[in-house]
């Protein structure tokens, strides 16, 4: 049974006892025929319980076995003013929970989850590169091994100065920071996961508190769990190997204090108190309206977080995306002392390895991205004040994410494209090699693949 359909079933259960609570409350009793009649002093009018299916077809008034009249009800009069009182009770209640009945599921977000979890993954450096332990991409050993071989003895001129410098020394950084990005995106698509997870749990509690209510003409307390939802997300968003790295945060501040949110707050009672189904319907409208307000809070923080982490990858770009290769504009080779077999095995196997894990992740987090129809709810709700809530944010961090691997991925498939052209060095001079080099670097001139950075920072303009 789907959540729509639990709800639904509680609700005509509340329906029936609010019935049965209003009638009795103005002194209604079920007699030996099963309808209601006033005791202990009536006037022998009786009015026939709720109908079967629709309830609205009893509540029939009836003298001596005829059809009567009845005033007495402040939900109308006359010969149906039982089916008054029924029909009231029934919109009152439905309408009620209405609108919950088709607030986000939960699972709904897994397939995109996965999607984002494994594109943060595909950027993870393994120990070899010095940044993650025993957790990340073991494709991307390769960022160690070109390191080792670009900075060895043999490997000397002022292409490979360059190249060395400007890409192979801040490249395990710049992944290491794409890594954080990717991360956050899918931590705080897990927050909103989490939010309507409990969400549903405090629709039924509420409601549950609400039948008790009805049934025991008393009191009754729900706790409400969704305030807890963006707690302990370390936990509950693991990389495929390993749960996530402990120092990530360096990275990226504001997912630092997600990863480190503390202690569960504690939960906000709500109290069903009320001697008239009227009261109780109050009630459980107010801890509605809690819910509302405490899930919009719970989506600011979450919006908080990703406008928070897209201002730190803004203001220190250089951890996060590369400029247009500055390899590009090295085109003299004279004095270049490489191994060209090296070379030009790092031009056509060991970068391209590269470039495809870090496309991979572009790819998953695009793929990721598309989660849009996952975030709707109703206006009617009150958490957000349109029907998608933070998703336009949180889809601007995924872009940001995906478009920063793009980038970078670009950035290492030029350089093994201008780095093949310096290693091919069998029948030509070093003038020719030059100009080579040369018409490589023109063809690129002015095209640096994606803005990332620029896009993020206009956002952010934008949406202050």
């Amino acid at each position: 049974m789907g959540f729509a359909e639990q709800v639904d079933e509680m609700v005509e259960r509340i329906i029936d006892e609010a019935i049965k609570f209003y009638m009795a409350s103005r002194g209604w009793r079920l007699n030996i025929h099963g309808n209601y009649e006033q005791w202990p002093a009536g006037d022998g009018t009786q009015i026939t319980p709720p109908g079967s299916p629709s309830r609205t077809s009893g509540g029939q008034v009836l003298g001596a076995g005829f059809p009567g009249y009845y005033g007495g009800f402040e939900y109308g009069a006359g010969r149906n003013a039982g089916s008054l009182v029924y029909g009231h009770f029934e919109t009152t209640i439905r309408d009620l929970f209405r609108p919950w009945r088709t607030i986000p599921d939960p699972a709904a977000f897994d397939d995109y989850l996965d999607q984002v979890r494994d594109a943060a993954w595909s950027v993870s450096l393994t120990s070899a590169a010095d940044r993650v332990s025993s957790v990340g991409n073991a494709a991307l050993d390769t960022v160690g091994y070109l390191q080792e071989k670009i900075g060895g003895e043999n490997m000397r001129g002022a292409t490979i100065f360059a190249f060395d410098q400007n890409f192979c020394t801040p490249l395990p950084t710049v992944l290491h920071g794409q890594y954080a990005v990717a991360l956050l995106a899918g931590v705080t698509l897990l927050g909103e996961k989490e939010i309507w997870a409990k969400a549903r749990e405090d629709v039924h509690a509420i409601a549950e508190k609400m039948l008790e209510a009805m049934k025991d003409r008393g009191s009754a307390v729900a706790d409400l769990g969704t305030i807890t939802a963006l707690f302990a997300l370390a936990a509950a968003f693991p990389t495929p190997a390993q749960p996530i790295l402990a120092g990530v945060g360096a990275a990226l501040p504001a997912l630092e204090t997600l990863l480190n949110a503390g202690d569960e707050p504690n939960k906000q009672p709500v109290e069903f108190a009320g001697g008239t189904p009227e009261k109780v319907i109050a009630s459980a409208s107010e801890a509605l309206k809690t819910l509302a307000r405490t899930i919009r809070g719970c989506e600011d923080d979450i919006k908080g977080k990703i406008k928070d982490g897209m201002e730190t990858v803004t203001r220190r770009s250089r951890s996060f995306a590369m400029p247009k290769p500055k390899l590009l504009e090295v085109v003299d080779v004279s004095g270049i002392k490489v191994d060209l077999e090296v070379l030009h095995f790092l031009a056509t196997d060991t970068l391209p390895q590269i470039e495809k894990q870090i496309n991979d992740g572009a790819d998953l987090v695009y793929w990721g991205s598309m989660c849009g129809a996952a975030w709707y709810r109703s206006s009617e709700l009150g958490v957000s004040d349109t029907t998608d809530g933070p998703f336009p944010a949180w889809q601007e961090l995924a872009a940001l994410a995906g478009n920063l691997m793009s980038d970078l991925a670009w950035e290492v498939k030029e350089s093994a494209a201008h780095l093949q052209i310096a290693a091919d060095r069998h029948g030509r001079t070093e003038a020719e090699i030059t100009e080579s080099l040369r018409r490589h670097a023109r063809k690129l001139e002015g095209f640096a693949g994606h803005d990332p950075i620029g896009t993020a920072s206009r956002w952010l303009d934008e949406h202050p």
